[in-house]
């Protein structure tokens, strides 16, 4: 195939009938990947014989906000559900306050949204709760000059040495 082909090729896909066809196949396929890509607005907790019992995602989401504001060093959190087959995983979003030990935090929450999912809630088939890092806030920094520096560690390492030193009597 050379290049004149090509061009002829091409030319017969800017006719209006092609044109359509391809805009809407491009309109369905972006609609097929948001409706693909969205929150489910319940999630089954479980089912017995009578019927299946249902949690709404705003219920999810006051759940993960409550437990956050209980530790120290987070803020701003935010959950995303996702069912993969029977399981149901969850990323929690959230930002770290100066001081916060994302791993300290990381195994708190986990274990107490694991225990409040399956308890409060009734969700069975709990699958991941992912625990993402968004930000981190910093706490107030201090202003030293570099000449300071040095004579608070003479001195700090001064006090030291005194308090170790014993006590001498005086006769």
């Amino acid at each position: 195939m050379n290049w004149t082909e090509i061009t002829e090729t091409l030319q017969y896909l800017s006719e209006p009938a092609y044109l359509y066809t391809g805009g809407g196949a491009l309109v369905l396929t972006l609609l097929l990947i948001l409706l693909k890509r969205r929150q489910p607005k319940n999630v089954v907790a479980y089912s017995t014989e009578n019927g299946r019992v249902m949690v709404s995602r705003s219920a999810i989401v006051e759940l993960v906000r409550t437990s956050c504001e209980q530790l120290n060093h987070v803020s701003k959190p935010s959950v995303k559900i996702k069912v993969k087959g029977r399981h149901t995983h969850f990323n929690v979003c959230l930002k770290l306050t100066s001081g916060g030990r994302l791993r300290d935090i990381e195994q708190a929450l986990q274990t107490h949204l694991r225990q409040e999912l399956a308890e409060s809630l009734g969700i069975e088939n709990l699958g991941k709760i992912n625990i993402i890092a968004t930000g981190l806030k910093s706490g107030k920094m201090e202003l030293r000059t570099p000449a300071e520096a040095p004579a608070e560690a003479a001195q700090a390492a001064t006090t030291a040495a005194e308090a170790t030193q014993p006590e001498q009597k005086s006769e």
